[in-house]
């Protein structure tokens, strides 16, 4: 009996340290972004902190929702269930500027790469001494009903001298690397001599991890995405209930 008891301690003991919800997580926030090529969901909880989930589910950018979730390899979440609870007019981002872009500008968060507009045109670009490739900001944005992200208030807290990229391989030309991200516009990345890189093929999904000296990334990691890890989630109403912020 007490060789029993010691053993049912053990055991009360192993399972507090190794919960079996190890690898689960449970968060809300609101959709900022949609990568339907990517089988992606990318969401801002009320701290700013963005997450990339993947799920079949169509579920539009400005909803607010409740995920259950197992946390994958790559950092991003495999949702395995999401309830949407109503709508929100505005979100708030933490983000590293990626590049600047007409009307706008590309941000990294939470292992994904989307657009916040801005009303920078093309011709100002030149002029516009802000938003520099590896500055860290935090963003309230207004999602606008077709789903895209305006630009409220920008404050720069910091800057990254390593930031990740994602995108669909375009090309490798002499030592430049291509990739294209979901919102269209195009990055290149140098890779450095000596680098050796596998055969990519056109389209094919990667994840890079880049250095930033002034507009020049330079390439340190490089993997492929994993299709197997998009999420299983088919629970819950798309834009039921709740009402907007």
């Amino acid at each position: 009996m007490k060789r029993i008891a010691l053993l049912l301690c053990f055991g009360a003991a192993a399972a507090a340290l190794y919960p079996a919800t190890a690898g689960a997580a449970r968060f809300s926030g609101v959709v900022v972004a949609k990568q339907t090529h990517r089988h992606s969901l990318v969401i801002a909880s009320r701290s700013g902190a963005v997450r990339t989930v993947r799920t079949a589910r169509r579920i539009r950018v400005g909803s607010r929702v409740v995920v259950n979730a197992r946390v994958l390899h790559d950092g991003t979440f495999a949702a395995t269930r999401i309830g949407v609870r109503g709508r929100a007019l505005h979100a708030r981002i933490h983000a590293v500027v990626v590049r600047r872009v007409r009307g706008g500008k590309l941000v990294s968060a939470g292992h994904s790469v989307f657009r916040i507009r801005t009303g920078i045109t093309t011709a100002s670009l030149s002029d516009h001494h802000g938003d520099q490739p590896g500055d860290e900001v935090d963003e309230t944005v207004t999602i606008a009903p077709n789903g895209e992200l305006d630009e409220d208030n920008e404050q720069e807290v910091g800057h990254a001298d390593l930031v990740e990229l994602e995108g669909s391989f375009v090309s490798l030309v002499g030592s430049t690397l291509t990739i294209k991200t979901e919102d269209g516009p195009t990055i290149g990345v140098v890779v450095p001599a000596g680098f050796t890189l596998p055969t990519f093929t056109v389209g094919q999904r990667l994840e890079l991890k880049v250095s930033v000296s002034g507009t020049t990334f330079t390439l340190v990691k490089v993997t492929s995405e994993d299709d197997d890890d998009q999420g299983d989630d088919n629970q819950g109403d798309d834009d039921s209930g709740g009402g907007d912020d």
